[in-house]
């Protein structure tokens, strides 16, 4: 194989990659690397193909899952940060002395907890998100605009 080609499945992969960031693309781009290097040192097609495929496959064993570890983790506190500053409906009461509570979020349920110390929210009120921590939502009564506390 000559190395255009093998740059040339470097950049696809690379592109499936920042397409859909599930690592399979990054892995097979390390590995076509390796087969670029192989070529350029003059190794026969047939080692070249085997070496980059044998490295690409040992990549997504080994690394992969840690690699997705963080990618998840990441796509989480996005997620998570996303959510501060949302309205919400609070469907079971908000009792910190209990630690109970629960609100609705974008169709999707999340413990949660007044901001306020030792607060109290009614079932059915609507709330403001001020902060996610972890799996709990932190939230405070809405207030009308040109409210003062």
């Amino acid at each position: 194989m000559t190395p255009f080609i093998w740059l040339m499945i470097i950049i696809a992969a690379l592109v499936i990659e920042f397409i859909r960031i599930e690592l399979y693309g990054a892995c097979a781009a390390a590995g076509a690397l390796v087969g670029l290097i192989l070529c350029i040192a003059g190794l026969d097609d047939i080692w070249q193909i085997a070496v980059a495929a044998a490295v690409a496959a040992a990549l997504v064993v080994l690394v992969r899952p840690v690699g997705m570890k963080y990618v998840m983790r990441a796509r989480r506190d996005k997620e998570l940060l996303s959510l501060e500053g949302c309205d919400a409906v609070v469907t079971c009461r908000i009792d910190n002395a209990n630690n109970e509570g629960i609100v609705r979020i974008g169709g999707r349920n999340w413990s949660a907890r007044s901001n306020r110390p030792n607060g109290v929210i009614r079932e059915g009120e609507v709330v403001t998100v001020i902060a996610m921590r972890g799996e709990v939502a932190y939230v405070d009564i809405k207030r009308e605009k040109g409210y003062k506390r």
